[in-house]
């Protein structure tokens, strides 16, 4: 559900400087990537086909109205090489889709959709009811890149919200039912991948050697498309995002922020786009030069993303002020950690001792309190859970939306996310 801050504006009169704000609205996002994607494949999968309601039932053929709603790839219009979809897809639009379409859909008790081979007319979905608050934001899609999602990998969002003036993109995370095909052979590549520095220019901190989580860096550097499109997808994301701020006459000069964020390996990925972003604008990259001159970025349950010379880099850029980022994190959630023991270590084929984690970290404990600090990593070992499924239910987004919403945590959202880099750089300067 969207989330509307009760605090009052701070820096440059932005509401999402304020992290009531911003963690709400981001946790959201986040969330919707995995939902939307959800929806698209329940049509990709069903449309025209025909299935059988039961062993004894009659088939019936499933057809779907206007899926053309929210999915946008068909049509005569010309496509850009730097998105997948023809036209912006609006939440008026997914609200006629779903509403048109109830007998093929049904919501599950977490309230995520799902196909309905029963064909029953349905009550309305929970989901409707923040469709609505966003419609009411001017909210566009303006791009959606799951062209490969049946075997896991990169999806993402480009969203324009035209009435609290941000664009943002949201990547998705793990889909287990997709683990053991993509996305779990991006996860355990734990090697370092050196392609964000492929020279001493790309570097703000002398000496060293910066390097990155090879599948993670490997899925954003890649490409999988062909002929014009063939480039890889951080290009592809940065330049749909600076086609918005250069060409959209409803953001170009009108003091947009750009936001990024993820949940889980979404979270990761979040982190390396924000990262390069800052990079490149610290570079005075042309690539960048329409965008804002800052990035915030907000993750979730992210893991480890990069080795301690990365982190110096990160950290050079957050003291340049050009990279913000906040990184939420459940206690007992073993995804986040840094190092680990067999047979943990056999598996992903490293103990990641070399990996640090980045930018500010709430750190949320199962009785609302919440540790704010400065990278805080964690060793695996001191998150582990002797009841080790207890520890797999702190990793979901569900456990992320309880642990933001819980009343212990409401304190640490009365301050900035300014003031909180300025109380913990000048912490680590007293301290250096």
């Amino acid at each position: 559900m969207p989330y509307t801050s009760t605090m009052s504006s701070s820096v440059d009169d932005d509401p999402h400087d304020n992290l009531d704000c911003f963690v709400h609205d981001m946790l959201d996002f986040s969330d919707f990537a995995y939902r939307y994607e959800s929806l698209r494949t329940i049509v990709k999968e069903n449309n025209g086909k025909k299935v059988k309601p039961s062993f004894f039932g009659t088939p019936r053929e499933i057809k779907f109205v206007q899926p053309d709603l929210i999915i946008t790839e068909g049509g005569t219009q010309e496509q850009a090489d730097f998105r997948q979809l023809k036209y912006d897809v609006t939440p008026p639009a997914i609200l006629k889709f779903l509403r048109s379409n109830r007998k093929n859909l049904m919501e599950d008790d977490a309230g995520y959709l799902c196909f309905d081979k029963e064909g029953k007319d349905d009550e309305p979905f929970r989901v409707e009811e923040a469709l609505e608050k966003l419609a009411a934001d001017n909210l566009k899609i303006v791009d959606y890149n799951d062209r490969y999602s049946a075997d896991g990998g990169l999806v993402y969002a480009v969203v324009v919200n035209l009435t609290k003036k941000w664009v943002m993109v949201s990547f998705r995370g793990t889909v287990f039912d997709k683990v053991m095909d993509g996305d779990f052979g991006t996860d355990i590549k734990f090697g370092l991948n050196d392609s964000f520095f492929e020279s001493e220019d790309y570097k703000l901190v002398p000496g060293g050697n910066p390097a990155t989580h090879e599948g993670f860096t490997g899925l954003l550097m890649s490409s999988r498309e062909s002929g014009v499109a063939d480039r890889p997808y951080i290009q592809r994301i940065l330049a749909c995002v600076s086609a918005q701020f250069q060409n959209n006459p409803d953001i170009k000069g009108k003091n947009f922020k750009l936001f990024v964020t993820g949940h889980s390996l979404g979270g990761a990925l979040a982190n390396l786009f924000a990262f390069r972003f800052a990079q490149l604008k610290s570079m005075g990259h042309e690539s960048v030069q329409h965008l804002p001159d800052k990035v915030k970025a907000l993750t979730f349950a992210s893991p480890v993303v990069g080795n301690e010379d990365y982190q110096k880099e990160f950290q050079a850029l957050e003291k340049k002020g050009i990279l913000r980022m906040i990184r939420i994190s459940n206690e007992f959630d073993l995804i986040p950690t840094n190092s680990f023991f067999p047979p943990v270590s056999t598996v992903v084929g490293t103990d990641a001792k070399h990996y640090s984690q980045n930018g500010v970290n709430l750190h949320y404990r199962p009785d609302g309190k919440v540790d704010v600090g400065y990278i805080q990593t964690k060793s695996l070992y001191s998150q582990w859970k002797v009841l080790v499924h207890k520890s797999l239910y702190r990793h979901p987004r569900d456990a992320y939306h309880e642990s933001v919403g819980k009343k212990g945590s409401q304190e640490v959202y009365k301050r900035s996310i300014e003031e909180l880099y300025e109380e913990l750089f000048a912490a680590e300067n007293s301290n250096a």
